[in-house]
């Protein structure tokens, strides 16, 4: 059900026989992602017992939690649908060749948009007396944990994040040194100035494109240059 309201959304999204069409926003089709389960299961309650209620939603975590001072910022359902749209906007699996159009500046946009998210995030960190966001290590603990509290459709939690947790390889999919080594070459292209294509050109990121590049390397997308060589960092 999820792969069908990702489908639909996206071939509404871009398809020119569908451009007048205007969907509902995602958190009326999927709220159960949006919000935690417990305004979930009022919710459901309320609409069998064909009750009239007003349900309010209180953030995940504890007051005694420093980090709840913005709460409101990472779980604001607003900023997390724009963010999830933005995602089916600029879809990471795009092919020109296939979809026979060009998404221009992809990799740029994905860059901008993400800066703007992480420095609206620090600039309402320091509004509520907490330190900018650390720099995120891969053979360092992430200290801050994170309990989501939302539920899939048909039952089950969401996982949780406990406090120093380290990262771990996962089966199949990718291990931390594979990361490491990848976002040291990410690094090394941005020093030098440039990428190396999938046939071993240069290609320079010193001009008004290069942004442009660098996100679709950062993203992975499929407009990066060496996905084999650069891997896929953010996906």
């Amino acid at each position: 059900e999820g792969e069908f309201v990702y489908a639909i959304y996206a071939a509404v999204i871009h398809s020119p026989l569908t451009q007048h069409v205007v969907l509902p926003p995602l958190y009326e089709v999927t709220p159960h992602l949006f919000t935690n389960s417990e305004v979930i299961q009022a919710a459901y309650k309320a609409k069998m017992t064909e009750t009239r209620t007003r349900i309010p939603s209180h953030f995940t975590g504890s007051k005694k939690n420093p980090e709840q001072r913005v709460a409101y910022f990472g779980e604001d359902i607003g900023m997390n649908t724009h963010h999830v749209t933005w995602h089916l906007e600029f879809p990471f699996w795009w092919d020109d060749s296939h979809e026979n159009h060009h998404i221009d500046r992809k990799g740029e946009s994905f860059f901008w948009v993400h800066h703007q998210l992480t420095v609206r995030f620090d600039a309402e960190r320091l509004s509520n007396y907490l330190d900018p966001v650390d720099e995120l290590h891969w053979d360092d603990m992430i200290h801050e944990g994170f309990a989501p509290h939302t539920m899939y459709k048909y039952g089950g939690y969401f996982p949780s994040r406990p406090d120093n947790v380290n990262f771990e390889d996962v089966d199949g999919v990718a291990r931390v040194r594979d990361m490491l080594i990848l976002e040291s070459r990410i690094r090394d292209a941005i020093a030098h100035g440039y990428f190396t294509g999938k046939d071993g050109s240069v290609i320079s990121i010193r001009d008004a494109h290069g942004i442009d590049i660098l996100g679709d390397v950062i993203e992975s997308s499929t407009y990066s240059p060496n996905p084999e060589y650069y891997g896929s960092l953010h996906n």
